[in-house]
């Protein structure tokens, strides 16, 4: 049976270090009052991460694992400013590179977290207009870092995320760089069942819970969902408790 016209396989069009990333420039102040962490940062934030870069790459390591998920129960809880900042944290880690990718194609926001200012996204190699190795982004001056973003929601999210095609470009993400760690922003867990598609193609999820605003029951919920997926851990957003101590 013939492909359908304009059908763009997931490997097909240029590898992913063929076409050169787009390169678009850092409004450094504009990140900052988005509580992104670029390199250099030395705030207590900045240490919290780079301490959860250092035990995620200590389980990355151990376990030969790649592709790394970042969830959440419900919307507004951090899950997409902790994968952007993971990603930048672990691109500074000599010999280790990091591809920040968003799944979230219900209501996607990396894209504008970082300010890319790009005008097409993964929306545009799932409609088969573009292909992959166009999309990708760099931000000037932060080596070691790229972001596949998706800038447009998109219908039908669920039905696209199971298509064989995605299975296909995850394993082809994989696939292409060893040095590479992927981190990949996922639809809340409780709000549809986006994240139940791809989680299995997944090697871990990390979770993201928020002080004051993610609920016991919906925890409880999302464990019983993820039964079957590995656990990396969970980060704990926006806590009321400070780090005091210096060293």
């Amino acid at each position: 049976m013939e492909p359908p016209a304009g059908h763009v396989p997931a490997a097909a069009g240029p590898a992913l270090g063929a076409t050169p990333a787009r390169v678009v420039p850092v409004d450094r102040k504009a990140l900052r009052e988005r509580r992104v962490i670029l390199p250099g940062t030395t705030d207590p934030a900045a240490h919290a991460y780079r301490m959860l870069r250092t035990q995620l790459l200590r389980q990355v390591r151990t376990h030969k694992l790649r592709v790394i998920g970042i969830a959440s129960a419900a919307d507004g809880e951090g899950k997409t400013v902790t994968a952007a900042n993971l990603a930048l944290c672990v691109a500074a880690e000599p010999n280790q590179t990091a591809l920040l990718v968003d799944f979230d194609l219900r209501r996607p926001g990396v894209a504008e977290l970082l300010g890319l200012g790009v005008e097409s996204g993964l929306e545009s190699w799932f409609d088969c207009s573009a292909p992959l190795g166009s999309l990708f982004v760099k931000l000037e001056g932060v080596e070691r870092f790229r972001v596949l973003p998706t800038i447009r929601s998109m219908e039908g999210s669920s039905e696209l995320l199971a298509e064989t095609r995605t299975q296909e470009l995850i394993a082809h993400l994989r696939n292409r760089y060893s040095d590479r760690l992927i981190i990949v922003d996922l639809p809340p867990v409780l709000l549809a069942d986006d994240f139940l598609t791809v989680a299995p193609h997944l090697d871990c999820v990390l979770l993201v819970v928020s002080e004051g605003r993610t609920r016991r029951e919906d925890v409880n919920r999302m464990k019983e969902l993820l039964a079957g997926v590995r656990l990396s851990g969970t980060v704990l957003n926006r806590s009321a408790e400070s780090e005091q101590r210096a060293y």
